[in-house]
């Protein structure tokens, strides 16, 4: 699709942008009030009708081989190895969403670290949305934390878009966020007209097509790292363990419950620890929690998480 100059809501500003692609308008109103006013100050905006090009990625290079004992002594697959830390929620509900403290922690080679919230579905949970910040340099091409979104389908992660269709005139999926560091950026998912809609910093980003009932299963809020080579000690979060208070954090965690329309905080969720002896995890008494390290250990986690699969990034 050929690039055009839009005059942007800046006065004397203006930014590459396309044709917004035809897609079915996103939901009327937004069940995300709860998770208040957006903080990507400084944007200027295509006009109506379009959205910012979007840059291509720099191509990724392949992964090494791991040792033959990391998928024993971590949660590895083919592609390398992963560690969370957060909650999860396992109940009928349309949406979920959070404020993440946008970080920007020291990741290099192919590693990543990213903070998200994601909505599973399906067949063993394995139809996946996620949607957060990412450092990742092998994607990106820098560390600087980047807007993530992404999908997984029947337990496959989607290489490139994967029919996800844009609807702002500021933000797109990709977009660094260095700006904002330290900020908290407002995300979550709404499942509706078999669509799951994606919202950030107080409007709708776009969508991807589903398959599935407007109803998911599960809903997860953590902090991830992916690490090529075991042992795990890649900074999550800011690298801060939880008990610090000045870690990355994750807020006003909220659910729509089937049936209602409005994003509803809970005062705790089930915890989620991969790597207990690396990561830590703070509940806080907002309905959120502290994550990071791995400077200190922590005990293991409760048995409560009741067997939830977890979401991970790419």
């Amino acid at each position: 699709m050929g690039l055009m100059l839009a005059a942007g809501l800046v006065l004397g500003a203006s930014i590459p942008c396309d044709a917004r692609p035809a897609t079915p308008r996103p939901p009327p109103e937004s069940p995300f009030g709860v998770l208040g006013a957006p903080v990507l100050d400084g944007l200027v905006a295509c006009a109506e009708g379009q959205v910012p090009a979007e840059p291509s990625p720099p191509p990724s290079p392949d992964l090494p081989p791991r040792t033959e004992r990391a998928a024993d002594e971590h949660d590895c697959a083919a592609q390398g190895c992963w560690a969370w830390v957060g909650w999860n929620d396992r109940r009928p509900l349309r949406g979920a969403g959070a404020r993440l403290s946008i970080e920007a922690p020291s990741v290099t080679g192919m590693d990543h670290s990213l903070a998200e919230v994601s909505l599973q579905w399906g067949r063993a949970d394995h139809d996946i949305v996620e949607i957060g910040w990412e450092v990742a340099p092998n994607r990106y091409g820098d560390g600087a934390p980047h807007l993530f979104v992404h999908r997984w389908k029947g337990g496959r992660p989607c290489s490139g878009p994967c029919g996800f269709q844009r609807w702002s005139r500021r933000l797109w999926p990709g977009m660094s966020l260095a700006r904002w560091r330290g900020k908290e950026l407002a995300v979550g998912w709404m499942l509706r007209d078999g669509r799951a809609w994606a919202w950030v910093d107080g409007e709708w980003l776009g969508s991807f097509p589903i398959e599935a009932p407007e109803v998911a299963s599960v809903a997860q809020w953590f902090g991830e790292v992916f690490f090529v080579r075991p042992s795990p000690r890649i900074p999550m979060g800011n690298g801060l363990p939880a008990e610090a208070s000045g870690a990355a954090r994750i807020t006003s965690v909220c659910d729509v419950p089937q049936g209602e329309t409005a994003c509803k905080v809970r005062p705790e969720r089930f915890p989620r620890l991969s790597e207990p002896d690396v990561y830590s995890l703070w509940t806080a008494s907002d309905g959120g929690f502290r994550y990071g390290g791995p400077l200190r250990p922590r005990p293991p986690p409760s048995s409560a998480s009741g067997g939830t699969p977890p979401a991970t990034g790419r």
